[in-house]
């Protein structure tokens, strides 16, 4: 058995499905014999640097009535040679499967599980203007302090924002910004009134 038809076996069953599944799938092939960051970082660059970039690419691999075996020569004709074979086989199995459509729920979950597994908080921090290269380092220490973790800092710049920087791990936002402030002053001042009001109305009832 060849090596691609060994790690075809790896994702090949019909139990499979879409997200967390095929994550677990494409991490259990890799396996400790293979680097699986190296893995994941291609991983990234096919849904951001390609996809992202070549959005009718990614249509033309989702479309439901392209034939698989089209997609298949599509996904050979711009990354055969250039991605690593388990993710490039992956990516055959899961247009077998017309599971295409789903390849960054399957990402997010992969990048999720991997991120798990090593204890790595990733972490997007939006900011008025662009960070250089000490603020955002000096940033990533402290966040790495403050969680005890390794942090994967993503930057995003939103000129909308009144100054400062909104922190978002996971669900969680925190939020430094000017406007924030003013947001979070603003509930402050509406609390106090509302407690002032509630009170005199006490004081007149009584």
């Amino acid at each position: 058995m060849s090596e691609n038809q060994k790690n075809e076996s790896a994702f090949d069953d019909e139990s499979m499905h879409v997200g967390p599944i095929y994550a677990k799938a494409l991490l259990a092939a890799v396996g400790s014999s293979g680097n699986v960051d190296e893995l994941m970082d291609q991983f990234h660059s096919l849904i951001h640097d390609v996809f992202d970039k070549q959005p009718v690419l990614e249509m033309a691999l989702a479309n439901p009535k392209l034939p698989s075996d089209e997609k298949i020569r599509l996904l050979d004709k711009a990354f055969g040679g250039k991605m690593d074979e388990t993710l490039l086989t992956f990516l055959k199995v899961v247009s077998r499967r017309g599971r295409l459509s789903a390849i960054r729920g399957i990402y997010r979950a992969a990048a999720s599980l991997r991120d798990e597994a090593i204890g790595r908080v990733r972490v997007l921090v939006t900011t008025s203007q662009p960070l250089d290269a000490a603020a955002l380092s000096s940033l990533k220490e402290k966040l790495q302090n403050l969680f005890k973790k390794e942090v994967a800092i993503t930057t995003k710049v939103d000129a909308t924002i009144l100054g400062g920087l909104i922190v978002r791990v996971g669900d969680m936002v925190f939020d430094g910004s000017v406007d924030g402030q003013l947001n979070l002053l603003k509930k402050a001042t509406l609390a106090k009134a509302e407690i002032a009001i509630r009170e005199k109305l006490n004081s007149l009832a009584s």
